[in-house]
């Protein structure tokens, strides 16, 4: 994989993580999360959040996953890349899921694991994408 085509499949599945984020977190599911926040988690919250860093780690997960399909796995096209990023998405949201629960006062369970729903469903969609950039000749 030439370089140029890692740095555009980054940024494509960057721009995939970022707008489900969005969608799925501040528009969709907003009232779930707030409901099933712990009362302490207001505490932690950062108000406004410093959306420089949630850029910069939508852009380094993607690069990760980035590196997992087209150098691990060496898959391209939306299915494969789809397939990788959920089994990936979800092995990696479960185990940083499991450890926040274990170890703060956020969200109770049922939110916890419907995190990592949407956390494997937003990886899938940007492996997909990513598998799309990679799979161009």
């Amino acid at each position: 994989m030439s370089l140029t085509r890692f740095l555009v499949a980054t940024i494509a599945g960057a721009v995939v993580l970022l707008v489900m984020g969005f969608f799925l977190y501040a528009v969709l599911f907003m009232g779930f999360f707030a409901a099933n926040a712990d009362p302490g988690a207001a505490s932690v919250t950062k108000d406004p959040p410093e959306m420089l860093f949630i850029y910069l780690s939508e852009l380094v997960l993607a690069a990760l996953l980035c590196l997992v399909i087209g150098c691990w796995a060496k898959v391209s096209g939306a299915g494969a890349g789809f397939r990788t990023g959920a089994i990936f998405g979800f092995l990696l949201s479960l185990s940083i899921s499991m450890m926040f629960y274990g170890t703060v006062h956020y969200m109770n369970l049922q939110a916890t694991l419907f995190d990592v729903v949407l956390t494997t469903v937003r990886i899938s969609l940007a492996g997909a994408v990513i598998g799309i950039v990679l799979a161009r000749k």
